[in-house]
């Protein structure tokens, strides 16, 4: 293993395809593989010499699903590109995966040339998709955005720029100071908000514009 390798680690529970992966990534010279186990409860962190770049997963494995494994993974090998390698792509695990903190979504039957370089592009600009998973996430987002819009199109100017820092997590403190206002005004549009999209509490409305 040389400095300039790009390191990368496998969590496969099919062993034929872990050994693939392997032989594919390692015989170009750019990646050095410092782990391939079958589930993630055979990875043991301490066993590992290098700290991977990036780690591709399965997401049905035996014991901890890839999924589930992922803020545990981001905790072990922090700053590591997490990227989901899977039949498994609806909806729901896209959206999942992303929402544990994946950095890509790929699919099995992709080639493992386009594989690599949907690796290398994650590595050096933050994300990697399959075309399906790509799909998902736009409409994910659009369909939010239509969710956001239905709260808002009834409120003021001002009411709609206190739901959107509400919906960011912002204090009374942080909105007031934001938009140049009061807390005692930012508390009075926040019941007229209440009123008008019939929620009672911050928490409920932030959930009502991404439900």
């Amino acid at each position: 293993m040389t400095s300039d390798q790009i390191k990368i680690g496998f969590i496969e529970d099919n062993e034929l395809l872990l050994e693939n992966y392997r032989e594919y990534f390692e015989s170009g010279g750019n990646f050095a593989c410092v782990f391939a186990v079958r589930s993630v409860d055979d990875l043991d962190p301490q066993k590992i010499s290098d700290r991977p770049d990036v780690i591709l997963l399965e997401i049905q494995l035996p014991g901890t699903d890839g999924i589930a494994a992922l803020p545990s993974l981001k905790n072990k090998f922090y700053g590591t590109q997490l990227i989901m390698m899977t039949t498994h792509d609806s909806e729901e695990n896209v959206i999942n995966a992303f929402k544990n903190g994946a950095n890509g979504f790929l699919t099995k039957n992709m080639s493992l040339e386009a594989v690599r370089e949907a690796v290398l592009y994650a590595i050096h600009n933050g994300a990697a998709l399959s075309p399906i998973a790509a799909r998902i996430l736009i409409n994910s987002f659009s369909e939010k955005q239509e969710q956001m819009n239905a709260v808002l199109v009834n409120l003021t100017p001002r009411e709609q720029e206190i739901a959107k820092c509400i919906q960011k997590g912002q204090s009374y403190r942080e909105i007031a100071q934001a938009l140049f206002i009061s807390e005692r005004t930012v508390n009075q549009h926040l019941k007229h908000i209440y009123q008008k999209t019939g929620v009672k509490s911050r928490s409920q409305l932030a959930a009502k514009m991404i439900e």
